[in-house]
C-alpha cells in the first residue's frame, strides 16, 4: 500500500509539471499583453504569471558555506491598483561590509504593448533604493519603471546569506492569483532543517536525492587545515503549484499570515565529516536561557539601579505597582517603535521616549528596585502571527511585556500603552501563547483572556413635545475603556466628539458629562441626554428603545468562510433600558424576547422585554465567552449575527388610547 500511494503521488507530480503551464522569464507575449482579466478571479487587480524561487548551498573561503535565495517574478497589471505591485521592497541585514547579506543580480522589464509592438523599460539604479530601519538591517526598495495598466512586470534578484540558521521562507500566496509557482532547494547532508509547511491551499511536493559538489577549506578537530574537492549527498525538494487563489483578508482575524501558504526551514543539527556533530535543536527552556544570557537582554534585567533616589522598597502592593507605573510612564513615552529587546535604558530616561521594549524594561527595573518579583514576558505580538511551539526560535519574538507577582496573583501590563494598566492590555499583547521569563519557573501563558471589555448602559427613556429623550449613564471599564480611550483622544476636542456621538446615535447629545477619560486604569464614565425627533400626536408611535445597536448588519456577509474567527477581547456588553408609556397610549405590539446561543455558551445575546404599567422594561446583553471560534460551524455563526441584528432593530408600537 505504501508503494502504491508512492508510485501515485508520483504520478501526479508528473501530470503537474505536464499541466503546470510556466510563463517563461526574459520576454512578454502577445497573449500576455492583451490579456485584460483573470478569469478565475475576474475581481483582481493583478495577476502573477510565475513566481520561481530556488536555494542554493555555496562555499566561499572568507565566510564558509552560505545559502543563495534567488527568486524570479513575472506578473500582469489588470487595474490601477494592481500597480502598487510595481514598487518592492526585501529587508536583509548587515552586520558589516564584509559579514552579512549580499544583494546581487536585481533586475527587471517592464513590457508594454505600443502600436503592435512590444517596448521594454529595464530597471535602472534610478529606481533603486536602500533604507536602514533599526540597527543592522535594511531595507531594499525598487519601483518597476513605464509601469501602467496591461504591462507585464518581471523582476529577479538574488541573497547571498551567512545566516544558515534560518533560510529564506518562500510564500506561494500573494495578494494577487498566481498562475503559476514553484519552489526548489537542495540541502546537503551537513545540515538537517525542520522543513515547515503552512497554509490552505494544495500543492505538489516531491523529494528525491541529489549530489553537491565544493571546493572547501577547513580546520579538523585536531587544528589541522585542509583544502579538498568534497561531494556530499543532498536532499532534493521540489514544491509547484497552480491557479493559487489571492489570500485575502476576511473580517475578525488577527493575523493573515498565519495562513498563508508557505514554506520555512529551520536549522536543528550540523554534520561535517572532519569535525563532530553539532545539534542546534532547542526547547523553549533553552530559547529563556539565552535570552537571560544576552545583554541586550537579560543584561538589561539588571538596572534597578537607574531607579535608586525615586523608588523605595515600602511594600510589595498592588497600589504600590500603580504606583510605580505611573511613575514609568511619566519619565519615558513611547516612540511608537515595538522591539524585543530596548535600545538604550539611560538614554530613553534621559530624552523621554523610547521604544516598547525600553519602557516595559524601565518598569521592570523600577518594579525589582522596590522589593518586587518582576519580569518580562516574550511574544509575538498578534499582528505578526502565532508562534511556532513546535520548533522554539528567539527569531519569532517581537515583542515584551512587564509581569509582576503580587502574594498569590500574576499580573501584566504594556507600558508602552499610554492607557494601559495591570491587566489591561492593547489588542497588539493580547496573545494565547507569551513566554514569562522568570528564571527557573518561566512557562507559558495565555494574556488574550486576562481581561475582559466590559459595558454597561442604562437609559430612562420619556417622550415629550420635541420627541423621544433619553438620559444615558454608560460605564466602561478595562479593556473597553483602554479601547474609548484611544479613540476619544483622536477627536481635537469634547465637541467634536459629542457631535460624532449625535451623528453615530442618530440624534442630539445635549447634557455631556465625561470622566476618566485621560488615566491609565479608570472607568470611563459618560452621562448625556439622547434627544430623537418625533411626533408625540400621532395615533401610532413606533420607536426603538435602544441607545445604540452593536451591530446593525451582520458582519458575516460571504458565503462561506475559509479562516477561523478571531474577535478583539472578551466581552460584556448590556443596555439597560426603562421606557416610560406617555399618558394617553397604550402598548399596541412589543418585540418578542429572545435568547440566541452559539456554541456552547461561546457568544450569548439575550433581549428580554416586559411591560408593566405605565412601563416597558428591556435587558439587552451581548457575551463573547470564547474568542477563536471555527470555521466548520461558520453557518452557525451567521444565523447567530442574523438573528441578533434582526433583533437589535426591532421596534416598540405604541398606540393611542381608544383610537
Amino acid at each position: 500500500m505504501r508503494f502504491y500511494t508512492y508510485l501515485l503521488g508520483a504520478l501526479f507530480f508528473l501530470q503537474g509539471h505536464v499541466l503546470f503551464s510556466q510563463s517563461k522569464f526574459g520576454n512578454a507575449t502577445l497573449e500576455e499583453l492583451n490579456m485584460t482579466v483573470y478569469p478565475q478571479d475576474s475581481a483582481a487587480s493583478a495577476v502573477i504569471l510565475s513566481k520561481v524561487g530556488e536555494t542554493r548551498f555555496v562555499y566561499n573561503e572568507l565566510n564558509g558555506f552560505q545559502f543563495e535565495f534567488t527568486l524570479k517574478v513575472k506578473m500582469k497589471i489588470l487595474k490601477s491598483e494592481g500597480l502598487d505591485l510595481c514598487n518592492q521592497s526585501f529587508s536583509y541585514y548587515q552586520e558589516s561590509n564584509s559579514v552579512g547579506e549580499k544583494i546581487t543580480g536585481l533586475s527587471g522589464t517592464t513590457y508594454n504593448l505600443e502600436d503592435g509592438k512590444i517596448v521594454k523599460t529595464k530597471l535602472s539604479n534610478d529606481y533603486i533604493f536602500d533604507e536602514n530601519v533599526e540597527k543592522k538591517w535594511k531595507v531594499k526598495k525598487f519601483s518597476m519603471p513605464a509601469a501602467k495598466v496591461g504591462s507585464v512586470v518581471e523582476f529577479k534578484y538574488t541573497i547571498t546569506s551567512v545566516y544558515l540558521y534560518e533560510l529564506r521562507e518562500f510564500s506561494f500566496q500573494t495578494s494577487v492569483p498566481i498562475l503559476y509557482t514553484s519552489y526548489e532547494i537542495i540541502i546537503p547532508d551537513y545540515y538537517y532543517y525542520n522543513v515547515n509547511m503552512q497554509g490552505y491551499e494544495s500543492l505538489i511536493t516531491k523529494k528525491e536525492p541529489s549530489n553537491l559538489n565544493f571546493s572547501v577549506n577547513y580546520r579538523d578537530d585536531d587544528g589541522r587545515y585542509h583544502n579538498e574537492r568534497v561531494s556530499v549527498n543532498a536532499d532534493k525538494y521540489l514544491m509547484v503549484g497552480k491557479d493559487i487563489p489571492a489570500i485575502k483578508s476576511e473580517p475578525y482575524l488577527w493575523a493573515l499570515d498565519d495562513y498563508v501558504t508557505k514554506v520555512s526551514f529551520e536549522l536543528r543539527s550540523i554534520k561535517y565529516p572532519w569535525s563532530t556533530f553539532k545539534s542546534l535543536t532547542t526547547t523553549w527552556g533553552e530559547v529563556d536561557r539565552r535570552l537571560l544570557e544576552a545583554e541586550d537582554f537579560g543584561g538589561n534585567l539588571k538596572k534597578t539601579g537607574l531607579f535608586k533616589d525615586d523608588i523605595s522598597n515600602t511594600g510589595q502592593t498592588l497600589d504600590r505597582a500603580v504606583e510605580i507605573l505611573g511613575l514609568v510612564k511619566s519619565k519615558v513615552k513611547w516612540n511608537d517603535q515595538i522591539s524585543l529587546t530596548p535600545d538604550n535604558l539611560k538614554d530613553a530616561l534621559k530624552t523621554g521616549m523610547g521604544n516598547s521594549a525600553d519602557i516595559n524594561f524601565l518598569l521592570i527595573n523600577a518594579l525589582k528596585a522596590g522589593g518586587f518579583n518582576a519580569y518580562p514576558v516574550v511574544m509575538s505580538s498578534r499582528g505578526k502571527g502565532r508562534l511556532p511551539i513546535a520548533n522554539p526560535s528567539i527569531s519569532e519574538l517581537n515583542y515584551a511585556i512587564a509581569a509582576v507577582e503580587i502574594d498569590t496573583l500574576t499580573y501584566y501590563t504594556d507600558a508602552a500603552s499610554k492607557f494601559g494598566a495591570w491587566n489591561v492590555l492593547p489588542e497588539r499583547s493580547l496573545v494565547t501563547q507569551a513566554r514569562a521569563i522568570n528564571g527557573t519557573n518561566s512557562d507559558w501563558v495565555d494574556l488574550s483572556t486576562k481581561t475582559k471589555g466590559i459595558s454597561s448602559i442604562v437609559a430612562s427613556v420619556e417622550f415629550t413635545d420635541k420627541g423621544m429623550k433619553s438620559i444615558v449613564k454608560d460605564i466602561m471599564r478595562d479593556e473597553a475603556a483602554l479601547k474609548f480611550k484611544g479613540y476619544y483622544e483622536k477627536f481635537k476636542d469634547q465637541s467634536e466628539y459629542t457631535e460624532n456621538l449625535s451623528s453615530r446615535l442618530n440624534g442630539t447629545i445635549e447634557d455631556f458629562e465625561i470622566s476618566g477619560e485621560n488615566s491609565s486604569g479608570d472607568d470611563v464614565r459618560l452621562s448625556y441626554t439622547l434627544m430623537k425627533s418625533g411626533s408625540i400626536g400621532d395615533d401610532m408611535i413606533y420607536f426603538n428603545p435602544l441607545v445604540e445597536r452593536i451591530f446593525t448588519e451582520n458582519p458575516f456577509k460571504a458565503e462561506t468562510r475559509k479562516f477561523p474567527v478571531n474577535f478583539d477581547c472578551l466581552t460584556d456588553y448590556k443596555q439597560i433600558i426603562s421606557v416610560t408609556i406617555p399618558e394617553g397610549y397604550v402598548v399596541e405590539e412589543l418585540p418578542q424576547s429572545t435568547k440566541v446561543v452559539y456554541g456552547d455558551n461561546e457568544l450569548t445575546f439575550l433581549y428580554r422585554i416586559a411591560a408593566s404599567g405605565n412601563r416597558v422594561q428591556i435587558q439587552y446583553y451581548y457575551q463573547i465567552n470564547k474568542l477563536e471560534l471555527y470555521q466548520e460551524s461558520y453557518s452557525e455563526l451567521q444565523d447567530f449575527f442574523t438573528k441578533m441584528v434582526a433583533q437589535s432593530s426591532a421596534q416598540i408600537v405604541l398606540k393611542k388610547a381608544g383610537s
